[in-house]
């Protein structure tokens, strides 16, 4: 019998103590197999079982690969997984929101019972809306960071409706003096231009006969003006329209030597009117009339100047119905 036990190890006569002492800590440990039990060890204990024994070195008589042994357990500490980022390269940009009170060519306006506060004026306002013997009045305040020109147009009336501009006294939303004062009527718009410094203002539109529907335009001319550059030995083209909802543009151009320029006005359906004026102190803010002339459609309007240095504006303006002009300025 321990022949068989030499041969079955296939080494020397020390394998069958190695068995005796695996198969006696395994009847201890386990119970299952007795320690006289070693011709069917072989068949129940594989290599790969056996080799992962850390308690006996069993390596004296099988040649166990490294990749079988059972590596240490350690404990493992939760990991928290990290918030998916909201923004990757390929994501797309959500739309931009062009809704009236957000959209880039009008102001913003936040309403407070019968005070719309525009804040500063930089671009256009408008605003429709009516008044009545239970809304006898409606006021609106804005503020300038600069010198301006500013326009008020006041139209769509049904009866007569009052408008006027007040100083706001150090921008409390309480009238110090009357700047201005006009009438709409449903025949007649109510206009203001006026120059306005830096500072704080009140608009006041008031019923005078009955309730009726208005609207109420509110432009800073001198954001909006179009700068052009040095005009000299240049020919400038440009191609707009102007509506009832968009009455003026401003050019300004600048010259650095003394010159004569052309400025042509065509291709209108309507009568539109140009303006050329002095730049005062070249703040884009109108100093003085230097010409003043009318386009129609069957005769363009055209203005040759000699000016000096400095800067000028010229204001196409709309004189009757809608239409689309062709302004052509150079300095040859």
């Amino acid at each position: 019998m321990s022949s068989g036990g030499n041969s079955g190890s296939g080494g020397s006569s020390g394998g069958g103590s190695h068995w005796g002492k695996i198969l006696g800590f395994i009847g201890t440990g386990s119970g299952f197999i007795g320690a006289g039990s070693a011709a069917i060890v072989p068949a129940i204990l594989e290599k790969d079982m056996l080799c992962n024994l850390k308690v006996i070195n069993v390596n004296n008589f099988l040649k166990c690969d490294d990749k079988s042994t059972i590596p240490t357990e350690t404990p493992v500490t939760p990991v928290t997984p990290s918030p998916t980022p909201s923004y990757s390269p390929s994501a797309k940009l959500p739309k931009q929101d062009n809704s009236p009170s957000q959209s880039p060519n009008s102001c913003e306006k936040q309403e407070n019972s019968n005070t719309v506060n525009i804040g500063s004026l930089d671009l256009p306002c408008t605003s429709n809306s009516n008044i009545s013997p239970d809304n006898l009045e409606r006021r609106y305040r804005f503020k300038l960071d600069n010198p301006s020109n500013i326009s008020l147009f006041l139209d769509g009336v049904n009866s007569a409706v009052e408008m006027s501009l007040y100083s706001d006294k150090d921008g409390t939303g309480v009238i110090e003096y009357t700047l201005e004062n006009v009438s709409a009527f449903k025949s007649k718009l109510g206009i203001i231009k006026k120059e306005l410094g830096v500072g704080s203002y009140i608009i006041i539109v008031k019923s005078k006969a009955r309730d009726t529907p208005y609207s109420l335009q509110i432009i800073n001319n001198t954001s909006q003006i179009q700068n052009i550059g040095y005009l000299e030995d240049k020919t400038i083209q440009e191609n707009g329209s102007i509506s009832l909802n968009n009455r003026e543009h401003f050019y300004r151009f600048q010259l650095a030597n003394p010159s004569n320029i052309s400025l042509s006005l065509s291709d209108v359906n309507s009568e539109v009117g140009m303006s050329l004026y002095s730049d005062k102190d070249g703040t884009g803010v109108i100093g003085y009339t230097l010409e003043d002339i009318s386009a129609f459609n069957s005769k363009p309007g055209i203005i040759k100047k000699q000016l000096g240095v400095g800067s000028y504006i010229v204001v196409v303006r709309l004189k009757a119905k809608e239409t689309n002009y062709h302004l052509t300025m150079s300095a040859p």
